[in-house]
């Protein structure tokens, strides 16, 4: 693809999470100056993980078969940018209200990260090289919108300590329309699954399932999903109670982003320097020492630095596994096996971890450092299994640009040929 092309994936990627990185990281602290904790809280937060459990699904089978990608993502973020506005004007307060006004946002949102991914990967020439390299944009995106919500509310609101943070969502609005806007100019995709039944093209993505590799990474990434609502639930509040001042918890919560982009830029010299296995190994890690940091009852400054860990665990784990899976994934159905991936993390794993971490918050302090015990203890035992469960070494990736010697002499696929995964034959995005 040219390079003008991969710039437009890229922006796409960065103006995809900032839309979500407005509100996301500080929505405990607004839900908590609206009154709304505990039970009623996890509810809202799994609003999100409802959604990506019920719907992506469904929407990968429909840009797989009926409708082009980009059409689907000015729909959903364009609807959305109507609920984000009702959010941000403040007429919504009853937590129930909030969580089907959520529930609704979301079961739009949800399906867009992994289809945004799909898109992506679906017009680049070399997938496994470039995006990483596309990806770290959307990364970008979320860290400078924190910082610029930081901006903002000291601008607008340099006193007021209540009634929640509605400049996060009016700056989410206008992100999200810009959003819909520019995925018009996205580069077209259409669908690639049409000449079979919808019961035998998802039947063709769940055979992704069979390897025993993709299973050991899903069910991995499913363990991990359940702890990472303890970053967006109970941090915020953790770090308001330790002193960190209002306007600060989103650049603080945004830490995590900068050595996140450092990983993803050095993603694919990772993959072919280490391979898939210890690559998302390195990810699982930094999660567990991430945790283990917060377990300790920590300095301010300890509990905020410590958030570079996060990033690291992300880029290494989740977006490797998205480059593992897709390498795994049938030419026709990748979208499919995208949904797969977000439905048992973004949705199931989230769910159950939004829930707990809602029960855990509703009978403790803001400050309780135990509440990160559960979380390290997990990822501790997902690691264990992950290094045991997970044979593949070689990635699509070549070492510093060399052909890799475990790889066949065309170590790349490029845009209508077939390229060589280890052992197993795959063929580029577009066919």
């Amino acid at each position: 693809m040219k390079t003008r092309g991969r710039w437009r994936l890229a922006l796409m990627m960065a103006l995809l999470y900032a839309v979500q990185g407005s509100f996301w990281p500080l929505l405990g602290v607004h839900l908590g100056e609206l009154g709304v904790e505990g039970r009623e809280r996890g509810w809202i937060f799994a609003s999100q993980a409802l959604a990506a459990t019920a719907l992506p699904l469904g929407a990968g089978q429909l840009v797989d078969r009926l409708m082009p990608t980009q059409t689907f993502l000015v729909l959903a973020y364009a609807i959305g940018t109507v609920i984000l506005a009702v959010l941000a004007s403040g007429w919504v307060v009853n937590p129930l209200m909030l969580f089907l006004v959520f529930l609704a946002y979301w079961s739009l949102i949800a399906p867009t990260n992994g289809l945004s991914s799909s898109l992506a990967m679906r017009n680049l020439d070399e997938p496994s090289r470039e995006f990483p390299a596309v990806r770290l944009w959307g990364t970008v995106g979320w860290m400078a919108v924190g910082w610029l919500v930081s901006v903002v509310m000291l601008a607008v609101a340099p006193i007021r300590t209540a009634g929640g943070m509605p400049e996060a969502f009016y700056l989410a609005a206008g992100l999200s329309l810009v959003m819909a806007v520019f995925c018009w100019f996205l580069p077209h995709t259409p669908p690639l699954a049409t000449a079979a039944p919808a019961r035998a093209n998802l039947r063709q993505g769940l055979e992704v399932l069979r390897q025993p590799d993709v299973r050991v990474y899903l069910i991995t990434a499913f363990g991990v999903y359940l702890t990472t609502p303890m970053v967006y639930q109970v941090m915020p509040g953790y770090l308001a109670a330790r002193g960190l001042p209002r306007p600060w918890i989103s650049t603080a919560m945004s830490l995590g982003q900068v050595p996140e982009v450092a990983a993803l830029a050095t993603l694919p010299w990772l993959l072919g320097r280490i391979g898939y296995k210890w690559t998302m190994a390195l990810g699982v890690s930094a999660w567990l020492a991430r945790f283990a940091t917060l377990a300790v009852n920590p300095p301010l400054w300890l509990a905020v630095g410590g958030g570079v860990l996060h990033g690291v665990g992300y880029g290494c784990f989740t977006i490797g596994g998205q480059v593992f899976l897709d390498s795994r994934a049938p030419r026709t159905h990748r979208a499919s096996v995208q949904a797969i991936f977000l439905v048992l993390t973004t949705g199931l794993g989230s769910l159950l971890g939004s829930l707990l971490a809602g029960e855990w918050v509703g009978r403790g302090s803001g400050d309780d450092v135990l509440v990160f015990l559960i979380p390290c203890m997990i990822n501790g035992a997902l690691l264990i299994y992950f290094l045991r469960g997970f044979r593949s070494h070689v990635s699509t990736v070549d070492r510093a640009g060399a052909a890799n010697a475990d790889l066949p002499s065309r170590p790349y696929a490029v845009r209508g040929t077939v390229a060589c995964v280890g052992n197993l034959v795959t063929e580029s995005a577009d066919g």
